[in-house]
């Protein structure tokens, strides 16, 4: 079954951007902008009105410090040098 969930918060560090998430079966296979999920094909489709979507986090706890750096933080992951 694919389910489309749109209106959301996904926190991803691939997409910091995405509103909306295709799962087909327990599997991620798209996520994106509520703009761009008009186009997939879903069985369902759910309004997460607002809601944070954390994909990948199966643990049955969170670093929420950690969580919230990642979301603030300075990105220096393609930088070449110091300088």
């Amino acid at each position: 079954m694919r389910t489309l969930l749109i209106n959301g918060r996904v926190h991803s560090p691939w997409a910091r951007d995405a509103s909306a998430l295709l799962l087909d079966g327990a599997e991620v296979a798209w996520l994106g902008d509520d703009a761009s999920a008009a186009t997939m094909s879903a069985d369902r489709t759910i309004n997460l009105d607002g809601a944070l979507v954390t994909p990948a986090f199966v643990d049955a706890h969170f670093h929420t410090t950690a969580a919230g750096q990642a979301l603030t933080g300075l990105d220096l992951g393609q930088c070449a040098s110091l300088t």
